[in-house]
């Protein structure tokens, strides 16, 4: 086909390729080839979270996917939510085998500013009473603490993120919640991170 597209679409905070379920479907359909990727320690990759430590070891299956592909055709990466910024990286890494990134809904960096930079500011905008039941975690150095956030399945996910879904779409991925929302991973302080990418 010759106005085939290849799509890498990167999901969000504490979700996994499984969210592009239609998306990827849609795009396959109109015949485009599309990766949806698990980001490292998310849907079901299976790197713990405590192996990560920096924005390359999260964005690596990216980052993989990126080198493995030929020269000769360019890559449109979508993203959304913190998948901005594997995304944006991937991108900074592999310019000539980028076309385009589509930010969705996403946290997109800026060339001034640390990549954290956006998420530091949201997350100091949120009243903590409004992630419900989200968890949030540590662990690493106490000199250099990561922290990690499960969304809340009960509450935060059905009364947050997919309130406009029909019952049956969160039904379908709801009985997968422990496999493959139990390892997010939110780096707070990318800031602490950079001089270790």
């Amino acid at each position: 086909m010759e106005n085939q597209k290849r799509f890498v679409l990167v999901h969000g905070i504490c979700h996994g390729a499984w969210s592009w379920y239609k998306v990827k479907t849609l795009l396959e359909a109109a015949g485009h080839c599309v990766s949806a990727i698990d980001l490292s320690a998310s849907g079901i990759n299976t790197t713990r979270v405590e192996e990560i430590q920096t924005l390359k070891d999260y964005s690596k299956p990216l980052l993989d996917i990126m080198d493995s592909f030929p020269s000769d055709k360019k890559t449109i990466l979508v993203a959304h939510s913190l998948g901005g910024v594997p995304a944006a990286l991937a991108a900074d890494i592999f310019p000539c085998k980028t076309a385009a990134i589509v930010f969705l809904t996403s946290a997109m960096p800026d060339t001034k500013n640390p990549p954290a930079y956006v998420i530091e500011k949201l997350l100091a905008s949120i009243p903590q009473e409004e992630f419900l039941d989200t968890v949030f975690g540590c662990y690493g150095a106490p000199d250099c603490p990561l922290e990690t956030s499960l969304l809340g399945p009960t509450r935060f996910l059905t009364k947050k993120c997919y309130q406009l879904s029909p019952v049956e779409s969160f039904l379908r991925f709801s009985h997968f919640h422990f496999r493959f929302l139990s390892f997010p991973f939110l780096i707070i302080r990318l800031t602490d991170l950079l001089g270790i990418l």
